[in-house]
């Protein structure tokens, strides 16, 4: 085992957050318009569409799942993953002629052992470094996913926590395989890869979406690669209270004990439960009428831990 936890503190540390954690492109208005006008590529309707399927993934059983779904989607089909223990639904959006994957978070002590696979391996099809676990699970749904996918439309690629990391790659590997990713929504992600990883696929269409106090986009920590640690892909929407936003510099995400010592001088601290899907998924409807953005320095003012 090459594990590079290089303590037990913080590998306790990831695998408490990632366990207690899994626990609409229509008309434009002014909240959709903000947020293109701040370089994200995705209106507040859409938005809260994939972060409630992704919530329906999360928690439901298959068969409820279809049926709160059947009207808007079509051929959704939800897969259980028996290597990875994970899950995700495909389905078409016919009226707006695309197709959707959407990957379920950390559900499980398999799915969060997973996320602790987090040494580097160089990807033989993708030609960069990334972090085992997530490469392992979103190889597992690539395969699994194409005997569904129609080279023909464009692919819609979301997940939340550890399906946020798997969308990044999977969204890598259709690319590279040829298909059309559309765009790919990452709520909640932890790193995938390091800088030279980041430059290889930049021009890969990937939404990036955090909450206020979420500890898991800090992860893996900058101490288990020094030199070439694990980043950000980019600038990141951080969902604050209320009607309230701001944009986050993936550097705010390099070292956790500064964010943490931010907060702690507001009496505030980052939890698990800024994490939970549906968390993410409260936040962005409280903007469906409108969105403001504030400077990112006024973060801890305009959001206080959910409970």
């Amino acid at each position: 085992m090459k594990f590079l936890l290089r303590s037990s503190r913080a590998a306790v540390f990831a695998l408490a957050i990632l366990l207690s954690a899994s626990a609409t492109a229509g008309a434009q208005n002014p909240a959709s318009a903000t947020l293109g006008s701040h370089g994200f590529d995705i209106s507040i309707e859409e938005l809260c569409d994939l972060l409630s399927l992704q919530r329906s993934v999360r928690l439901d059983i298959p068969a409820k799942i279809e049926a709160d779904w059947s009207e808007r989607l079509q051929k959704l089909k939800v897969r259980d993953l028996e290597k990875s223990e994970n899950r995700y639904a495909y389905a078409l959006d016919t009226q707006r002629g695309r197709q959707i994957i959407a990957i379920r978070g950390t559900a499980n002590l398999a799915n969060a052992l997973l996320d602790l696979e987090s040494w580097k391996d160089l990807s033989p099809v993708l030609g960069i470094k990334l972090h085992h676990g997530f490469e392992k699970a979103a190889s597992i749904v690539f395969e699994d996913a194409r005997q569904f996918l129609d080279f023909k439309l464009p692919v819609i690629v979301c997940g939340h926590s550890l399906g946020a990391a798997e969308a990044i790659i999977l969204g890598m590997l259709l690319s590279k395989a040829g298909y059309r990713v559309e765009k790919i929504l990452a709520s909640g992600p932890p790193k995938v890869t390091d800088a030279k990883g980041v430059a290889a696929y930049a021009n890969l269409p990937v939404v990036l979406v955090t909450s206020a106090f979420d500890p898991v986009p800090f992860l893996p920590p900058a101490l288990f690669y020094p030199s070439q640690p694990f980043v950000q892909w980019g600038p990141l929407l951080m969902l604050l209270d209320g009607p309230y936003a701001t944009v986050a510099s993936p550097r705010f995400y390099d070292e956790i004990s500064p964010a943490f010592k931010e907060a702690k001088q507001y009496s505030e601290h980052f939890d698990v439960v800024d994490h939970r899907v549906w968390t993410y998924y409260d936040r962005a409807l409280e903007k469906m009428k409108g969105i403001e953005f504030v400077p990112f320095d006024e973060w801890p003012m305009k959001a206080v831990p959910r409970k």
